[in-house]
């Protein structure tokens, strides 16, 4: 009955996912969609989507009378990444210099591309909830990204950091939002305005997953990390920060009062590494084929061990 009730529909809704990385592979791989074409779906999304999705919900949304411990969200997504970082360090305390960008695959999660489809899909009666959850645990993680992350993945030892490289539009719109509920100005902005943004932010959805599916079905897999390299990462990723995130959970009760916030912490936490991994990669160089290929390995593990912990996670809380 569990498998059935809590299994199942984790599992469908990340299927969706592999389905559409597999057809988008296949669409990459005969040319039918090019490389250019999901880059310029990806930056549309980045700067309009993706933006006006986090703007709409969380003005629409996020209610901090209700939610006094708001911040805890942004505060977790930081100190998860902080856990993932410390824990993997241990497996290369010899080679940390070395196999720092290992170490941040193994950190940083999709808290954004994966969740928010698998959330549409699981909790579509309380999705706006779920979404304005999401941004405002996103808000912890974007700048460590964006700064952290950008650094292990992708830095020698001259990079510099640029403050510029946080401000992405979806950050921005989310610090934007959150300011103008805490100030309580978002009463003054007109339904003329959030209809037609919350409109533009519907597409989001079936964009970040198109991306996503494509950024998963485009990883050529020509050669594979070592294997040791291999099993500290994804044993950090998919299965130590699962299992600490449900005991941390069940110590403090927070299922009780909390049970959407609950459930999204098990998600985030045992979701596959940021494909924003992949682009910065991509655009500011590394090592992309062992990143590459890691991040293939977890994908495909995913679609088992994510519906697998929330299985665990609903039967014990």
């Amino acid at each position: 009955m569990l498998f059935l009730t809590f299994f199942i529909p984790i599992f469908k809704a990340v299927f969706i996912i592999f389905i559409i990385a597999f057809l988008s592979g296949v669409l990459l791989r005969k040319n039918i969609i090019t490389s250019q074409h999901i880059e310029s779906l990806s930056h549309i999304t980045v700067i309009i989507f993706l933006p006006a999705l986090t703007f709409s919900k969380i003005i629409q949304y996020f209610n901090p009378a209700d939610f006094i411990y708001w911040w805890v969200l942004p505060l977790s997504g930081i100190v998860m990444i902080l856990t993932g970082i410390a824990i993997t360090s241990l497996f290369y305390l010899k080679k940390l210099k070395s196999k720092r960008a290992f170490i941040a695959v193994s950190a940083f999660m999709n808290a954004n591309y994966m969740v928010l489809p698998i959330g549409k899909l699981v909790y579509s009666d309380k999705f706006d909830l779920f979404a304005t959850y999401t941004f405002l645990f996103v808000l912890g993680v974007m700048p460590m990204l964006w700064s952290v992350g950008k650094f292990m993945i992708t830095g020698d030892d001259n990079t510099k950091f640029k403050l510029k490289s946080l401000l992405t539009p979806p950050l921005v719109a989310n610090v934007l939002a959150v300011f103008l509920v805490l100030t309580s100005l978002n009463r003054f902005i007109p339904e003329i305005i959030i209809v037609p943004i919350d409109f533009l932010g519907q597409a989001a959805i079936p964009a970040v997953t198109l991306v996503l599916g494509a950024a998963i079905g485009g990883i050529v897999l020509k050669q594979m990390p070592p294997l040791s390299d291999v099993i500290k990462v994804i044993s950090t990723k998919l299965f130590i920060l699962p299992a600490l995130t449900i005991f941390i959970l069940i110590q403090i009760n927070l299922a009780d009062k909390y049970p959407l916030i609950a459930d999204l912490f098990v998600i985030q936490a045992s979701v596959a590494p940021a494909t924003q991994i992949m682009i910065q990669v991509k655009k500011y160089g590394g090592d992309i084929q062992n990143i590459g290929s890691l991040m293939f390995i977890a994908y495909v593990l995913c679609l088992l061990t994510i519906p697998s912990w929330f299985m665990v996670w609903n039967m014990i809380k």
